[in-house]
């Protein structure tokens, strides 16, 4: 068995016309893509948009706050749970041979496990090309390709439309490197995934006082290709899956067990697929987790600490309403039991704390108005000005 797996860096679907009949021009990965085949899953979403935790996802079929990549500083290589068995576990086990080719920056940042990071069947420099032309396929092979081209060149030219038609001129050459160098039907199995999506700089602003929106589907739905040999017809297909399920699918290709997950071989679907994030992304360590999302078919429920959004898919409609049922959901599956407890307990001792009662002399209590506190705080600060 062959399997050829390409992961390409921060692709969002939605701006791509194989996936939006509303983008009217196809971009250079759309020309590229057209050409290849397989399923096309349109309702594919990350349980965690970023790439140390939607790798660490892929690489585990786990979930963030049960994998160890629970935050998006925690990559794989040095936070994952070494318990658990890998999607590339499925591969040594067999024997089979396995060919890595990723940036040497991004592996020495940690995008593999240690133990796949320390093995000789990486490459060395950053010639895909060379790279590429010296593997002889073997009858079991493996090959793992990490394309962070889209991502860098975005990085490079700024998050507006003319970077990221830069960048999609960046990653279609690499691409096109890869399929140069491959037959496509020398492979029983290739895998195309992205681990999130985007958000332009305009959008951001734009949406600067409704923060939540950062998880709907411009960051957590992701590209996913499945195709098996000889198919070079699109066929799309809407059930929800999530990039979790790369790992169940792999072990159903293998003729293993399914531990957990779905595979996209069979006919099954999520319900949902939840997902948790941050609204700081500057770097710090003990990132909190500070927004969850509920995704389903026809809705996306978003709940901060404060607050629950119910997102229509179909008509783009915003409802603002803490729902129970969304609740309990993110209760039973992710971090979410134990922020929104310990807020709970927080802001109820706030409450106390704060509400107006009389002083135990039987006084009652003045509270000033916040201009007054701070006329008195600049007092203080002149007065002690002219002392010195």
């Amino acid at each position: 068995m062959k399997i050829l797996v390409v992961f390409i860096d921060m692709i969002r679907p939605n701006r791509l016309s194989l996936f939006n009949s509303n983008v009217k021009s196809d971009t250079q990965l759309d020309l590229s893509l057209k050409k290849f085949g397989g399923t096309y899953y349109t309702n594919c979403f990350t349980q965690g948009p970023d790439t140390p935790r939607g790798i660490g996802v892929f690489t585990t079929g786990s979930v963030p706050h049960k994998n160890g990549c629970s935050t998006r500083l925690k990559w794989p290589r040095y936070f994952l749970n070494k318990e658990l068995r890998t999607v590339y576990d499925l591969f040594i086990e067999r024997d089979y041979k396995m060919t890595f080719f990723s940036n040497p920056n991004e592996r020495e940042t940690g995008i593999f496990p240690e133990n796949i990071a320390n093995l000789e069947i990486h490459n060395h420099n950053y010639d895909l090309d060379k790279y590429l032309s010296d593997i002889k396929l073997e009858e079991n092979h493996f090959v793992f390709i990490s394309i962070p081209d889209f991502h860098w060149s975005f990085d490079d030219h700024g998050y507006s439309t003319y970077g990221e038609k830069q960048a999609y001129k960046d990653v279609k050459k690499t691409y096109d490197v890869i399929f140069k160098n491959f037959n496509k039907d020398e492979f029983d199995h290739i895998f195309i995934f992205s681990d999130h999506g985007f958000k332009f700089t305009h959008e951001s602003i734009r949406e600067r006082e409704a923060k939540y929106l950062q998880l709907n589907e411009d960051r957590t739905n992701i590209l996913m290709i499945h195709r098996k040999k000889g198919e070079e017809n699109i066929k799309y297909d809407d059930r929800m899956c999530s990039i979790a399920d790369v790992y169940p699918t792999l072990q159903d290709i293998l003729a293993e067990k399914i531990s957990d997950g779905i595979s996209f071989l069979s006919k099954n679907e999520r319900e949902y697929v939840i997902v948790e994030d941050h609204f700081d992304f500057s770097p710090s360590v003990n990132q909190n987790i500070e927004i969850w999302a509920v995704i389903r078919k026809n809705i996306i429920y978003i709940r901060t600490l404060e607050n629950g959004y119910v997102l229509d898919r179909n008509n783009r409609g915003i409802e603002i309403s803490i729902n129970k049922e969304n609740d309990d959901v993110l209760k039973k599956n992710s971090s979410f039991s134990k922020y929104i407890e310990e807020y709970e307990q927080v802001f109820k001792y706030r409450e106390f704390i704060f509400k107006q009662t009389s002083f135990l002399h039987g006084g009652p209590r003045e509270k000033k108005s916040k201009l007054i506190k701070y006329l008195y705080i600049l007092k203080d600060s002149i007065f002690e000005g002219f002392l010195k």
